[in-house]
């Protein structure tokens, strides 16, 4: 979507947060030529769906692009065993992060992180100001809190199948490792530092 692209033209430094309902390999494919040379949250309410359809040329891309240090895929929802009742993560969010923690810029709207949603749809997106800005923020660092990490769920979704060779086979197990380590020094540097200490929510379920 022009109106995306213009925002993250406008805005070409400082941690980007994604928040979106819907995701594809596409659509991780799309952000990981416009976001290269910055850290980069997105949040997913719904990985069930869009994740398993894609091109090989828009998988590779994708996975090059989540195991960067810098770049997570978290997820968000509730079951409809919590107590406030069954809720997906349904927000559309493109949120930049000064160095300080604050909000420098929120662009929210309607379009999800997926082909549909950025090229093929009429979606709605629009660049908010002053309070709710700061409000729409606070949603984000809220929602990434409260979110768990799924990038290597969604880099086993990207990778090609392929058999392991002899003696390789704790190989995966410690890049993984390794890439943990690196995502966890990286999240230190960049967890925002929105002042939503005060928001208390019940934690969502477990993943699926």
């Amino acid at each position: 979507m022009v109106r995306i692209e213009r925002f993250l033209g406008d805005y070409p430094a400082g941690h980007l947060h994604v928040v979106t309902g819907f995701a594809s390999m596409a659509g991780l494919a799309w952000l990981a030529r416009r976001a290269a040379k910055r850290p980069v949250t997105v949040v997913v309410g719904d990985l069930r769906t869009g994740m398993d359809n894609f091109e090989a040329s828009d998988a590779a891309e994708a996975a090059e692009f989540i195991s960067r240090p810098d770049v997570r895929i978290l997820n968000w929802y509730r079951t409809d065993k919590n107590k406030k009742g069954k809720a997906n993560a349904h927000s559309k969010v493109f949120a930049v992060e000064g160095p300080e923690g604050q909000p420098i810029a929120v662009l929210a709207g309607s379009a999800n992180l997926t082909m549909a949603g950025l090229s093929a749809n009429v979606e709605t997106m629009v660049e908010a100001v002053e309070e709710d800005r700061e409000a729409a923020f606070k949603q984000v660092v809220w929602l990434e809190r409260q979110a768990w990490d799924v990038t290597d769920r969604v880099m086993e979704k990207a990778r090609p199948k392929e058999k392991e060779t002899a003696g390789a086979g704790c190989m995966p197990a410690l890049v993984s490792a390794a890439l943990a380590l690196a995502r966890f020094a990286v999240l230190v540097r960049h967890t925002p530092t929105a002042s939503n200490k005060s928001i208390r929510e019940p934690p969502p379920g477990p993943p699926r």
